[in-house]
């Protein structure tokens, strides 16, 4: 088994109940209240009331460490974008891990990915909606994906 999901240690939460995820080779804390499922293999979370998905799909490469500017260029260009560095935010969250961001608008749907690597690993946090999301589920959002930190 690949995934394991148990709640949060006492004092691991914050303003609401959170739940830890864990992959292959990541962890996240995501909201109780969401649901997930794991779908060929892509961890999936989502509120079935409402019309967006946040999927996680984690990679190890053979052949030494991810280029994250490469990475997202080609993920850009594969789905009929233009790579613009000022459309992309690049920075290394708490748990040390280098990352980059871009959001965009696509077929009348908010799309936000998220790549996160360290070495051999990468990780591509990929948010799907039906609107731009809202401040509270942003939050959520940003909580989730700031909370994911490489296990060894």
């Amino acid at each position: 088994m690949y995934f394991d999901v148990h709640p949060t240690r006492p004092g691991l939460c914050r303003r609401m109940s959170r739940t830890v995820f864990q992959g292959p080779f990541f962890e996240l804390q995501f909201p109780s209240d969401w649901e997930h499922e794991i779908i060929e293999n892509i961890p999936c979370f989502f509120d079935p009331d409402a019309g967006w998905v946040l999927q996680l799909a984690a990679s190890t490469s053979p052949h030494g460490n991810f280029a994250l500017d490469s990475e997202m260029r080609t993920y850009l260009e594969h789905n009929q974008l233009e790579f613009q560095d000022d459309r992309v935010v690049r920075y290394e969250n708490a748990a040390g891990l280098e990352c980059m961001a871009c959001e965009f608008m696509k077929d009348n749907r908010f799309w936000l990915v998220q790549m996160l690597a360290r070495g051999p690993r990468l990780l591509v946090a990929l948010l799907n909606s039906d609107q731009v999301p809202d401040a509270d589920l942003a939050g959520e959002i940003s909580g989730t994906v700031g909370s994911i930190r490489f296990t060894d």
